[in-house]
């Protein structure tokens, strides 16, 4: 059933992408109907996954955690534990419930610092954060926490590379490399600031909250057993 859920997703975008393109859609609004179906695809895959009450209430915990923490951090630019939340939890949870707490994370604390076109890429940003760690967790257990903390500071970066594109397809015109270049570049001292607060977060909480979520999931573990193999 998600093979073919997964292939409908697949088939569905690129009928979509090349539909925009026939109808000369502009580069913004491509951009932005992608990153729409890219979280509703991911909303999707969740949906369709078998969770039990007590998955959905850590995920549920997470995203409120992340979402309410950002917005006493709101006063530095760049500095707050969102990244990290998002991290943890694609790395203990799995990267479709990482993706929902980066999303959901940016939805919420938006109520509180204000919505606007921004959200949607907050919203893939941090979603795609906690699919990284997801995809990534048996590299970054090799490495230890100190791959973890590396891989938090990295994303610091990653992430103000994706949110400066809204701001590149949003405003600026013509769309050019020099331009893609010099959003990055302006953008390079509050994104060190996001980066360096990751690391510190990571360091002080990372073994923590790791080995409290891994701990939850072990005890919250279901293995289904075939009826066949069953003798009574």
């Amino acid at each position: 059933m998600k093979k073919i859920i997964g292939l409908l997703i697949i088939i569905t975008y690129i009928v979509l992408v090349l539909s925009m393109s026939y109808f000369d859609f502009q580069f913004g609004s491509e951009v932005q109907i992608s990153a729409v179906f890219l979280i509703l695809a991911f909303i999707v895959l969740f949906e369709t996954k078998e969770l039990n009450s007590k998955t959905m209430a850590v995920i549920a915990t997470m995203s409120a955690l992340g979402g309410v923490m950002r917005v006493p951090f709101a006063a530095i630019p760049g500095f707050q534990p969102v990244t990290f939340i998002c991290a943890v939890s694609g790395y203990t949870l799995g990267s479709i419930n990482g993706f929902m707490v980066g999303s959901m994370c940016a939805f919420i604390s938006n109520f509180f610092l204000g919505h606007g076109p921004w959200t949607l890429w907050q919203m893939m940003a941090w979603g795609l954060c906690g699919v990284c760690f997801g995809v990534l967790r048996k590299v970054i257990k090799k490495t230890g926490i100190k791959g973890f903390i590396i891989c938090c500071g990295i994303w610091g970066y990653i992430y103000g590379i994706i949110l400066d594109q809204w701001y590149i397809v949003e405003f600026i015109r013509p769309i050019t490399i020099k331009a893609i270049i010099s959003g990055i570049v302006l953008s390079f001292p509050q994104d060190t600031i996001h980066a360096i607060g990751n690391v510190i977060f990571a360091v002080f909480f990372g073994r923590s909250f790791i080995k409290v979520l891994e701990r939850y999931n072990k005890k919250n573990k279901i293995e289904y057993i075939d009826d066949e193999f069953i003798k009574i």
